[in-house]
């Protein structure tokens, strides 16, 4: 840091001819100046000295004062930047830094003294003052309206030669293109134009030079710290490079961090920023200027992804909000004021928020719209979509939009969560949407949402089902993609019958999870050969390719999968220390989930190797899908994919078990599993008899290959054909709620099974195997409840605490 007390002079800022006169006349004098909103803040300026402060006259029309560019390295003037998030900087300027930014747009634009500009931009901005520096170095006039930006005097002044250029930020020029008969045949005139660097699509860019067909049209991209840093020639420029802000010009040079942030060097680049303290360095050691926007490179061009604080992180996806604008807009009619800003959001960490110049009652369609829009983009958004109508879109004097401003705005419109937003009473539930917020406590819910965009997985499918069956009666098939609203219209219109439909799957988890219990109690033997645990893995696949998959390929992001863990997770460690703490046999491995990999003869207390299982399964799932290759391949591909899946997973297994011995731990491993999991990947995606077919043809290969002709592989073959054969059938209501019970409460079945056992020997001094079975199951089933009970109540009480 270097200490400095900059001595200079003041001029308010004022859209005046006078304006630019004072500043020209300071520069001349080589003293630097800063210009202020009024006299009182030129008192109250950190770390600069003033003399005097200038109120310029108000004046307008023509400016044609000749100026040389000045290429001392001497302090120039200090700008402020726009501030649109957070507080302005100070940033000191040289006359070689201006000087630079005017050459390279002068020989851009091919700028003579035949030049007579209309300059649409205020001179008391860092473009606008630009434009008239060039101007009055190539020896031209330039125009400033009293009216500000006024496209009837444009039209006037082209149609009579009296103008040949214009200056103007994409918002101008916008307003021109919703009424492009404003201009009509006028815009033939036009000769040169500067566009400023805010965002502007391909498809604007080229209805701009339409417009005016003979121009020499040149955007830049830039900052107040670094002016004009690429050039893109508007005029002549393909259609795939029309979206970029172009290439750097000259002594200038551009390139991206690691993180895609864009870095500019060059004379053009101010050095320093001011403050209280005095002069702080913008430039790394090689001279490198990290702005906060984003880029990327194509063709030697520069694409502008937006501002990084605008970013928006959806539950792992990142939008930028003018491509998200720009799909908005092309659904649109011309002129429609919209904007998009982030706000937070419970489920996904940040939503989305589309404010819409409107009414009220015009937000329905702009959902509609920007949900397409999302859509087409990959992204479901659910209820992280919100839309606010605005009396006018907040920008700064240049048309930034402010997307803070915005954001704070709808936060203090919208109700404090209370109790009823994430925990609703059973016995308040009248609808289906509340049916959801009550299945999925802590997230917000829209009538728009679905089982599937909500992250619905394999256990909340029978616990919802369940629920809306004892409350609204039959589900549709194919519920789980079906709107809240879509659900809503459905009740009352299914059979009044007792009987209803039980899916095979939720059969096949009921009949598994009771063959596992049951040997363990003794019970009943279902097979010598075991298999119950591999087709409870398979089921684990296939729910994930059903009721997940889709959600992954369409948004990209692993979130609902990863929520899948931690609802197996989070009890199963939860459990885990109640029992360390109970039986005072504390193993870390147990609660790290990982002691399957260990000797289970060394271990102490209760053993969970198959939960652990199945969340490395889930876990490696998840890494899997976090690839955008791998989601491409299964949704373009996916029977291939899936086969190629299992086939890899066959073959792993075999490999690592001639290399390391597992017999140690029952080869009790994920990779002795993972071929059980890819099979349910494989099943799920079949959907025709030929694939079908295919499937249980797999399914009884494999099963053979691993256990031969026993018992264990029929089982498995047969619960293969009944999964792929018989989506469901029909029972009696009573019938399907225990099944679906039992099925939904697996997962605390298989961890208070051995509990059980152990209670009813210490009890009855001798084990009771049907007595365990029949306990296992109920406590089972009651653990699940007080634990969606439990969950509930923490969830209002965080909510309440926030």
């Amino acid at each position: 840091m270097h200490v400095l007390n900059l001595q200079a002079t003041a001029v308010v800022a004022k859209n005046s001819i006078a304006f630019v006169e004072q500043v020209f006349s300071l520069y001349e004098a080589r003293r630097p100046l800063v210009t202020v909103k009024n006299e009182a803040q030129a008192e109250n300026l950190s770390g600069i000295t003033i003399d005097r402060c200038i109120v310029p006259e108000e004046q307008s029309g023509w400016f044609a004062a000749q100026h040389a560019l000045i290429h001392d390295d001497l302090p120039a003037q200090v700008t402020y930047t726009s501030g649109t998030e957070g507080q302005p900087k100070g940033i000191l300027l040289t006359y070689a830094n201006l000087a630079d930014a005017a050459e390279r747009i002068i020989e851009q634009m091919q700028m003579t003294a035949d030049i007579r500009e209309y300059v649409g931009v205020p001179a008391t901005f860092s473009f606008g003052m630009a434009r008239y520096r060039a101007i009055s170095a190539v020896g031209g006039r330039a125009y400033l309206s009293p009216r500000g930006f006024d496209p009837l005097e444009l039209a006037r002044m082209l149609a009579a030669g009296e103008v040949n250029a214009l200056s103007a930020v994409p918002t101008l020029l916008r307003i021109l293109l919703s009424a492009p008969e404003v201009i009509g045949e006028a815009g033939q005139h036009l000769r040169w134009m500067e566009i400023g660097s805010q965002h502007m699509t391909a498809e604007e860019k080229r209805r701009v030079r339409e417009l005016f067909p003979h121009a020499l049209i040149v955007q830049h991209y830039g900052l107040t710290e670094a002016s004009r840093s690429t050039f893109l020639q508007v005029s002549d420029a393909p259609m795939d490079l029309l979206g970029s802000v172009g290439r750097p010009i000259g002594r200038t040079e551009v390139q991206l961090s690691t993180d895609s942030r864009i870095r500019i060097r060059g004379p053009h680049v101010a050095k320093s920023r001011i403050d209280a303290d005095g002069l702080h360095d913008l430039l790394d050691s090689d001279g490198w200027l990290q702005t906060n926007d984003l880029g990327h490179m194509r063709d030697g061009h520069l694409f502008f992804d937006g501002r990084a604080d605008d970013l928006i992180n959806c539950g792992g996806l990142k939008i930028v909000p003018d491509q998200l604008e720009e799909r908005i807009r092309s659904r649109l009619e011309p002129g429609a004021q919209i904007a998009v800003a982030k706000i937070p959001d419970a489920q996904r960490g940040e939503g989305i928020l589309v404010a819409v110049q409107t009414d009220p009652s015009g937000t329905k369609r702009m959902h509609d719209v920007a949900m397409a829009a999302l859509r087409d983009m990959g992204i479901e958004a659910g209820s992280s979509l919100q839309v606010m109508a605005v009396d006018a879109i907040p920008v700064t004097g240049t048309g930034k939009v402010q997307r803070s401003v915005l954001a704070a705005q709808f936060i203090s419109q919208r109700p404090a969560a209370g109790p009823t937003d994430t925990h609703l009473p059973a016995g308040k539930i009248n609808d289906v949407v509340s049916l959801f917020k009550h299945e999925f406590p802590g997230q917000t819910v829209q009538p728009e949402d679905t089982f599937e965009s909500l992250g619905g997985d394999s256990l909340h499918y029978i616990q919802f089902s369940l629920s809306f069956e004892q409350r609204f009666g039959p589900l549709p098939m194919g519920w789980e993609k079906l709107s809240a609203s879509d659900l809503q219209r459905h009740i009352g219109t299914g059979s009044k019958s007792i009987w209803r439909q039980l899916e095979s799957i939720t059969f096949a988890r009921a009949f598994f999870i009771v063959c596992i219990v049951a040997l363990h109690t003794d019970a009943f033997v279902y097979s010598p050969n075991w298999g119950a645990a591999y087709f409870l893995v398979l089921l684990a696949g296939y729910s994930v390719t059903r009721f997940q998959l889709p959600e992954i390929i369409r948004t990209g992001s692993i979130r609902t999968l990863l929520g899948t863990i931690q609802h197996v997770a989070i009890p199963t460690i939860l459990i885990v220390a109640f029992l360390q703490l109970v039986t005072r046999k504390f193993e870390l491995s147990q609660l790290l989930l990982i002691s399957n990999f260990l000797d289970p003869e060394t271990l102490k207390g209760f053993l969970f190797y198959f939960i652990e299982i199945y969340t490395q399964l889930l876990l490696l799932a998840a890494l899997m899908f976090s690839f955008a290759r791998v989601r491409e391949s299964f949704r373009v591909r996916p029977l291939i994919s899936a086969l190629v899946l299992l086939a890899a997973a066959v073959a792993f297994r075999q490999v690592v078990e001639m290399l390391w011995d597992a017999d140690y731990n029952y080869r009790r491993t994920p990779w002795n599993y993972a071929w059980a999991f890819s099979l349910g990947i494989v099943l799920a995606i079949a959907n025709d008899l030929r694939t079908r077919l295919l499937a249980l043809a797999v399914s009884i290969v494999l099963a053979l290959f691993f256990w031969g002709p026993t018992t264990a592989a029929f089982y498995v073959g047969g619960g293969c054909a009944l999964v792929l054969f018989v989506r469901a059938f029909s029972v009696p209501a009573p019938a399907k709620v225990v099944i679906s019970e039992i099925a939904g409460a697996s997962l605390f079945i298989f961890l208070s099974h051995e509990v059980m056992i152990s209670i009813v020997t210490k009890l009855f001094g001798e084990n009771k195997p049907w007595l365990s079975l029949i306990l296992a199951i109920a406590a089972g089933v009651a653990l699940t409840h007080m634990y969606a009970w439990s969950k509930r109540r923490f969830v209002r009480l965080v909510s309440w605490a926030q």
